[in-house]
């Protein structure tokens, strides 16, 4: 039995016939019931499986960053599925069943905070270096803006990352990476946002560097 929660104009809670309603994000919705239908597991259907699974496993390790790098554009949705809609088609390389997460092409942070020139890494030793050149005063970028750095290793399927690395007028930042991580090769990305998190830049891809 359904429920109408606020009165004949409120929230809808419960089943009516085909429709559902639920609150999500503190908001009242309906939705259409889920229709019963026969999986055939097509190739098609396979292959998006897999390309979802892909996607998530790798989100779900970098969750911290995005939910930072998402969260302005996220809008009645979640950082994650804002994510996977932006990553769906270019975030994933090869055909099914070979697919592999595209690195170099995956969005890690969206927004209108301008990047600064240069963005570069190198490793030193235990350490991975990261270096930009300064273009506060330049469109909207700021001296305090913070630099979010993370490092994900394909090997082991561990990422680290700072949301604080720096600021923009720092110019570089340094950040030690595990000893077990040794001869493993990574994927490095920088953004910026500012200071309150209120918005981000979009993520740049500094390279995949052997330590």
């Amino acid at each position: 039995m359904a429920k109408l929660n606020q009165g004949i104009l409120g929230g809808l809670s419960g089943k009516v016939g085909p429709v559902v309603g639920t609150s999500w994000k503190g908001k009242a919705v309906i939705r259409s019931k889920a229709l019963s239908i026969h999986d055939p597991k097509t190739q098609a259907q396979l292959a998006e499986r897999a390309r979802f699974a892909l996607l998530m496993k790798f989100i779900s390790r970098v969750y911290g960053f995005i939910k930072v790098g998402f969260k302005c554009l996220a809008v009645d949705m979640t950082e994650s599925d804002y994510a996977l809609k932006v990553n769906h088609t270019d975030g994933v390389s090869g055909t099914y069943p070979n697919f592999s997460v595209n690195y170099q092409k995956f969005v890690l942070s969206k927004g209108n905070v301008d990047l600064p020139y240069s963005p570069s890494a190198s490793n030193d030793s235990s350490d991975l270096t990261f270096q930009w050149t300064d273009n506060s005063g330049v469109g909207n970028a700021k001296a305090e803006d913070q630099a979010m750095v993370l490092v994900f290793n394909t090997a082991k399927n561990q990422a680290v990352y700072n949301l604080e690395a720096a600021v923009r007028s720092d110019r570089t930042y340094s950040m030690a990476l595990p000893s077990a991580w040794t001869g493993d090769t990574v994927e490095v990305y920088l953004a910026f946002r500012r200071q309150d998190a209120s918005e981000a830049s979009d993520s740049a891809y500094l390279g995949s560097i052997t330590l």
